[in-house]
């Protein structure tokens, strides 16, 4: 895997802080298993539960290569964790040591932000794939992230790789980009 080195900041966007953005995804990714758009091998579950700022994408919990169809409003950035983990600060520092990567948008190469060590609170729901129990969760998040510009309108591919701490990610999108 060719991966780029990420680059570190404190914001990877002018509206989420990486606190906020990891809370929105940690709750939209703890559905039950039976609905949950991280274990979902197909994309059926990928508009569930949105929220109004970002599109949220899934990674995978590592069981061999994914691929996977989403419609996708034309209006909204994108955040598709490369790795990511919801931890405690050590498990954090383990996790990220080796963490590598990379997220190509119809061939281009995205830029990803290395998130260290950042406390935030989620909802997990019961009979999620992480073994959490339902309700509200304090947690340490880290991991690499990418966001990515509100794509035009069509079609896009696009690919997410990585590893961390033997965990492997592979992930292919088809997104369908339209009106919102």
């Amino acid at each position: 895997m060719a991966a780029q080195p990420p680059t570190t900041q404190t914001s990877t966007s002018d509206k989420l802080a990486p606190a906020d953005f990891q809370a929105r995804w940690w709750t939209w990714a703890s559905q039950p298993s039976n609905s949950n758009p991280v274990s979902d091998t197909s994309g059926r579950y990928c508009m569930r539960d949105q929220p109004v700022e970002v599109w949220l994408l899934a990674g995978s919990l590592g069981e061999g290569p994914v691929e996977r169809q989403c419609r996708v409003p034309a209006s909204k950035p994108l955040l598709a964790p490369v790795v990511n983990l919801a931890t405690d600060v050590a498990g954090c520092e383990t996790f990220m040591k080796n963490a590598q990567g990379e997220v190509l948008m119809d061939g281009s190469t995205q830029a990803l932000t290395r998130v260290s060590a950042t406390p935030f609170t989620y909802e997990a729901r019961a009979g999620n794939p992480y073994g959490t129990s339902a309700g509200r969760i304090n947690s340490v998040g880290c991991g690499l992230y990418a966001w990515i510009a509100p794509p035009a309108s069509g079609e896009h591919e696009l690919v997410i790789r990585g590893s961390a701490n033997n965990k492997e990610v592979d992930v292919k999108y088809k997104l369908i980009v339209g009106a919102d």
